[in-house]
């Protein structure tokens, strides 16, 4: 079973800085236009892929303003937990950790399924 259990953003999109928790077997989104609600599943599928579903770039889900962005995020994958964070630092230089151990290159998470297991 793989389940999100917290995620926070860091000067991601229009997000300065948030926090969300994912306590319940299942949650629904909501809000107005603009709130932010497609930002967090975003930043959720950037924890996963280590990319954009909607952005080419990085840049271009960094706030405006900024050069770099954070995104922090708990799981559980098969009744363990992984701590995952992902920086773009301002150099645009990203950089992945999952349980604080730094994962090159971003390929091996992906290969090794360690995430979706």
């Amino acid at each position: 079973m793989f389940k999100i259990n917290h995620i926070n953003l860091t000067q991601f999109r229009n997000a300065h800085s948030a926090a969300f928790s994912f306590e319940n077997r299942i949650t629904a989104i909501c809000g107005l236009n603009g709130t932010g609600k497609t930002n967090l599943l975003d930043a959720i599928y950037y924890l996963c892929f280590t990319k954009s579903y909607f952005n080419k770039t990085d840049a271009g889900t960094v706030e405006k303003g900024y050069f770099g962005f954070g995104l922090h995020g708990s799981f559980t994958v098969s009744g363990g937990s992984l701590a995952v964070s992902l920086i773009l630092r301002e150099n645009g230089k990203k950089e992945l950790s999952v349980d604080q151990e730094p994962i090159s290159p971003f390929s091996t998470i992906l290969e090794s399924s360690r995430l979706f297991l």
